[in-house]
């Protein structure tokens, strides 16, 4: 075999490995560890060292890349370097912003990533639809009715994120008169919006979602075209929470949640265990900040110093956690609010990188917006999937709008 020939294989290889990825999001954190581990193989043997160069030259690139060299070097000023939780195994996913840039997809290739992330959101659809309707017996009924992967929140983003996706592209079809296929992409969009309202409401999902129908509005532009799916979508939701219990249950806990925050009382008899634990996280990781301001008590310190709060100020999850629930305070506790600069900076600059028009620009705005929301209530960089998902997808999307700048 020639050289040639391997350089082609592993060119192919790389390519399926990134769409495996994709797949994996939804249905499988092991999955998506093994396949994002042959990706960036394949990624660092068939990528060379000028384009590396090119690449880490980029703001995209070298701002991500600068903030987990931060946290790396946090670990030697830390009482707790290799602490559980929090520590800088949780940012080693920032690298994959750059590999992902270095892997040269065009937009062909981003579009069968793309088919293979929504197809992994199909299967967890189906799953989703199946156990809330029918209950399974307990060995294999999941945790929640509805959400029989993972978790909530990572099910209501990704279904955000393919409704968006869908949407925007059926709408693009049907004014290209191609409208059985932009019908039939739309329709697959409204499912995704049903499953959301119709399973499991949460603050976060409800925020990220008007995000999105926002960013949608902004990018259809005509009215015909917004009411094509806006009017849909408004009717679905109504169908779906006037229907299901449980979303009208979640909305009267979201209304006491906001009650409750409203008048800043973490013991209120009313409040529920979702506000009172980020009230709490909250409140401690800002006296954290206090403490250390610029540099942070080093990568890893999060849950020592949450520790040595829990005989005076036990947190209502009965443990000291490793997470504050918060991405900026969760940066800001560790490496201070120099870290805390650099990630505002990074989601800055990955939004102006898509600053114009058409579905690669927009998906881009649309999962900046979406980790930005999510990580006020969550540190969604820092987790397995969402964090993956956005390093991911920045990355190759990047890769494409960048390269005729270069």
């Amino acid at each position: 075999m020639s050289r040639t020939e391997i350089a082609e294989r592993l060119l192919a290889a790389r390519r399926f490995a990134a769409v495996f990825c994709a797949f994996t999001i939804p249905l499988s954190t092991s999955g998506l560890a093994i396949s994002s581990a042959v990706f960036v193989v394949l990624a660092l043997l068939t990528v060379g060292r000028s384009e590396w160069l090119a690449i880490l030259a980029s703001p995209v690139a070298l701002v991500p890349v600068s903030l987990f060299l931060l946290l790396l070097l946090g670990m030697t000023w830390s009482p707790t370097p290799l602490a559980s939780g929090g520590g800088i195994g949780h940012y080693v996913k920032l690298l994959l912003i750059p590999i992902a840039m270095g892997a040269r997809f065009t937009a062909g290739d981003i579009t069968r990533i793309g088919c293979g992330f929504v197809s992994g959101c199909l299967i967890v659809l189906a799953l989703s639809f199946s156990s809330f309707f029918v209950q399974l017996p307990p060995p294999f009924r999941p945790f929640m009715d509805g959400v029989p992967l993972k978790d909530n929140a990572v099910q209501t983003g990704c279904f955000a994120l393919c409704a968006f996706g869908l949407a925007l592209h059926g709408v693009q079809l049907w004014t290209q008169d191609r409208k059985a296929l932009g019908a039939a992409l739309i329709a697959f969009a409204m499912v995704f919006i049903a499953n959301i309202f119709l399973i499991f409401i949460s603050k976060t999902g409800v925020l990220m979602t008007a995000a999105l129908a926002v960013l949608f509005v902004f990018h259809v532009g005509r009215l015909k075209r917004l009411l094509l799916v806006a009017a849909p979508v408004l009717l679905i939701a109504a169908i779906a929470v006037w229907s299901s219990p449980l979303a009208q249950r979640r909305l009267a806990e979201i209304s006491v949640d906001i009650h409750a925050v409203e008048n800043s009382s973490r013991d209120r008899p009313d409040a529920t265990f979702s506000t009172a634990s980020r009230i709490d996280f909250w409140s401690k990781a800002v006296e954290f900040i206090k403490q250390a301001p610029l540099i942070g008590h080093g990568t890893g310190s999060t849950k020592s110093l949450y520790q040595s709060l829990e005989s005076s100020r036990p947190s209502p999850y009965g443990e000291a956690v490793p997470d504050p629930h918060n991405q900026f305070f969760a940066i800001a506790i560790q490496v201070g609010l120099l870290g805390g600069g650099i990630l505002l900076a990074m989601w800055g600059v990955h939004f102006s990188t898509f600053l114009g028009t058409g579905i690669v620009n927009a998906l881009g705005q649309a999962i900046v917006v979406q980790n930005v929301i999510g990580s006020q209530f969550n540190s969604h960089v820092s987790t397995v999937t969402q964090g993956t998902l956005y390093c991911l997808l920045i990355g190759l999307l990047a890769g494409v709008v960048e390269r005729p700048r270069r």
